[in-house]
């Protein structure tokens, strides 16, 4: 009960001492006073209802939710709980005389939460979309420009070959024109040698023998080494070819399609983990090895953008192929990972080595592997903003094959950059 109720029960107690009799046995010539009844009771109880559900309206129309009992504790502007239970008998009581649980007014406003719950959902979904979108776009733009540029690099060696072609050529004609020559010396030698000694070549004509010998054997090495260029831009266009078709694919798959709605529809959806990221790059790779530390990192890693962490891992799959011939490439690591649109770091310093040197080695099959040259992938500052991928390159000497691997995806080591 508020103050206000119990001052009007005070009022009422005061009520009833004035309307007691006298005691002295006279009247004064003043009328029978009017003795209490149960009615007065009544009345009262009735102004207290009424009070409480007009607290409870009250309170209703300013929060538009439905009170608890324990809201009205220690709250002098709301009746007491227990005084509002003594009148109504229960607090269930109470919202049932105020017809609380029918009130339109509360279903609407139920009604409203509810869609408002609805459009956040909705809202949080359509980001989610957006977001996607936005990574796909991205993806996509990569793949065109990364395409456009082998499209142009292959035409370069294209024309490369042509010329080349046409060198050798040339120096198929003067090879084969060099040989007629020296046939005809050697013909013309051997008639001098039968017709007698005064028949014998002077020393000028020997000279020039000698000089076109020369001449023919320098033909012959320079046919041959172009022989092994065109070969080699052979093989590096073929390469270019393959990439050109996945790059394509990619553009395709990448673009998506849009359904009746008018969402993006794509094949594959981006990773939404840096974990997801590392174990769809293992199931696709032919050549990239993976070891169970890269799995454990992933997993912890913050990283926003899981999607360049696969396409970084692709990259180095294409890497590891080029890596996996024992007789070399033709270029270095770094080139070929900066040829690949990797920003690729050879090693870490060995202070750095030296002050955790267990954060840069990992088990693999029973054998430890020193981690070092790395791939950096994002800008800024904290593990949301940046990512790392940890090598060990083995050259097949050591206790792994040949290959790279993969020891590390996440959180970037520290460094002296970090300490």
């Amino acid at each position: 009960m508020g103050k206000r109720s119990r001052r009007r029960t005070e009022q009422d107690q005061t009520a009833l001492q004035e309307t007691e009799p006298t005691t002295d046995g006279s009247d004064n010539g003043a009328p029978a006073p009017l003795r209490p009844d149960g009615r007065l009771r009544e009345v009262a109880l009735l102004v207290e209802e009424a009070d409480y559900l007009l607290a409870l309206l009250r309170w209703v129309v300013l929060t538009g939710e439905v009170p608890r009992a324990q809201d009205w504790l220690r709250r002098e502007e709301w009746p007491h709980p227990d005084y509002v239970i003594d009148v109504f008998g229960s607090w269930e009581r109470f919202l049932a005389a105020a017809e609380i649980p029918t009130s339109p007014l509360l279903a609407r406003l139920r009604a409203a939460d509810e869609d408002r719950r609805t459009m956040a959902a909705r809202e949080e979904r359509l980001e989610r979309e957006l977001a996607r979108a936005d990574d796909l776009r991205r993806q996509t733009e990569t793949a065109r420009r990364r395409r456009e540029a082998a499209e142009a690099e292959r035409g370069e060696l294209a024309g490369r070959v042509e010329r080349l072609g046409a060198q050798l050529a040339q120096a198929e004609a003067r090879a084969a024109a060099a040989e007629a020559h020296l046939a005809e010396r050697r013909q013309a030698t051997a008639e001098a040698a039968q017709a007698g000694p005064e028949q014998d070549a002077s020393d000028t004509w020997l000279a020039a023998h000698a000089a076109l010998e020369d001449e023919l054997e320098a033909v012959r090495a320079h046919r041959e080494e172009l022989l092994s260029e065109v070969e080699a831009l052979r093989e590096a266009a073929a390469r270019d070819a393959k990439a050109i078709a996945r790059l394509s694919r990619a553009l395709s798959e990448g673009g998506g399609a849009h359904d009746d709605d008018g969402e993006l529809a794509t094949s594959a959806a981006p990773p939404a983990t840096v974990e997801e990221a590392v174990r769809r790059a293992a199931a696709s790779a032919e050549h990239l090895r993976f070891t169970d530390a890269a799995f454990a990192s992933a997993a912890d890693s913050p990283y926003r953008r899981p999607a360049d962490v696969l396409d970084a891992l692709e990259r180095l799959d294409e890497l590891a192929g080029l890596y996996a011939d024992p007789d070399g490439f033709g270029a270095s690591l770094s080139q070929a990972a900066t040829g690949l649109g990797l920003t690729w770091r050879q090693n870490v310093s060995e202070t750095a080595r030296s002050r955790k040197p267990h954060l840069y080695a990992v088990t693999h099959d029973g054998e430890r592997l020193e981690l070092g040259p790395h791939v950096a992938l994002g800008s800024g500052s904290g593990a949301g903003f940046i990512a790392r991928i940890y090598l060990h390159v083995a050259d097949g000497a050591g206790p792994v094959p040949r290959g790279l691997y993969v020891g590390h995806v996440g959180r970037h080591l520290p460094d002296t950059t970090t300490a």
